[in-house]
């Protein structure tokens, strides 16, 4: 069983197509997107390739066994995180002028309003938007994965905060356990190679290949987006037990 996996597309519809063609060049048995399908933010970024959002939609729609929502897709459909963390959002928090929220919430929330307000979408593309779960887990020959955008208790990477040590993955591995599952897989961290966390380690590797050590593990999938790191995406042999991040940068000419 082989699971391909895509993060962070932002609308670059040239990457996600050729993501696809490696996984099904690889013979991945399902695809799997972790989130922030829509909004890009030239500022942050840098210059998208070809950006198309309701492209993106569809060839997930047509592609993807499972895809969860991120932070961006949520703000895209004005629609509040389900998993809150420790900031309690007023049911009308989009209608609230930007400097007010900011000022609520104290730096800590990402908003998109300078560069993603305007984003135009069918009726279509925010109904599916708006039915993509902010986790879910698959179950694959007994071996339980949870698929999130990023940790919890944040798991729509809706705050700014990003792990830095162990300490900071340990509720995410508590909720994993209380799950029953032993693999987490994020996106949204937008960090060369990957990010990897246990109990007592948070390790980053620009290794390509890796194995799973049976111990509960929290993975990041390196973003798909071109721009600001180097963009990849990851499959899972179930099988051997292999971890693969496969860089796209390098294989899409200028």
């Amino acid at each position: 069983m082989k699971i391909g996996i895509v993060s962070d597309i932002h609308e670059d519809v040239i990457s996600l197509t050729r993501a696809l063609q490696i996984m099904e060049k690889e013979r991945c048995d399902q695809v799997v997107s972790l989130g922030d399908i829509v909004g890009f933010d030239n500022g942050y970024y840098g210059a998208a390739r070809v950006q198309d959002a309701e492209e993106c939609i569809r060839l997930l729609k047509e592609n993807c066994s499972l895809s969860i929502a991120g932070n961006h897709d949520l703000f895209a459909i004005k629609k509040l995180p389900e998993y809150k963390s420790r900031f309690d959002y007023p049911s009308h928090w989009y209608s609230i002028p930007l400097g007010e929220r900011q000022r609520m919430g104290k730096g800590k929330i990402w908003d998109y309003s300078h560069a993603e307000d305007q984003i135009q979408l069918s009726d279509v593309s925010r109904s599916y938007l708006s039915r993509l779960p902010e986790f879910a887990i698959l179950e694959y020959h007994g071996i339980r994965i949870l698929f999130s955008h990023h940790l919890y208790p944040d798991l729509s990477g809706s705050l700014r905060k990003m792990p830095s040590w162990a300490p900071n993955i340990w509720p995410h591995l508590k909720w994993m356990k209380r799950q029953g599952s032993h693999i987490g897989i994020s996106g949204h961290i937008h960090i060369e190679g990957t990010l990897s966390g246990t109990w007592f380690h948070l390790h980053s590797s620009l290794n390509n290949q890796f194995s799973l050590n049976g111990r509960r593990t929290w993975i990041t999938c390196p973003p798909l987006t071109q721009g600001g790191v180097s963009s990849g995406l990851m499959i899972i042999d179930l099988e051997s037990g292999l971890v693969s991040t496969i860089r796209i940068d390098t294989l899409i000419p200028s």
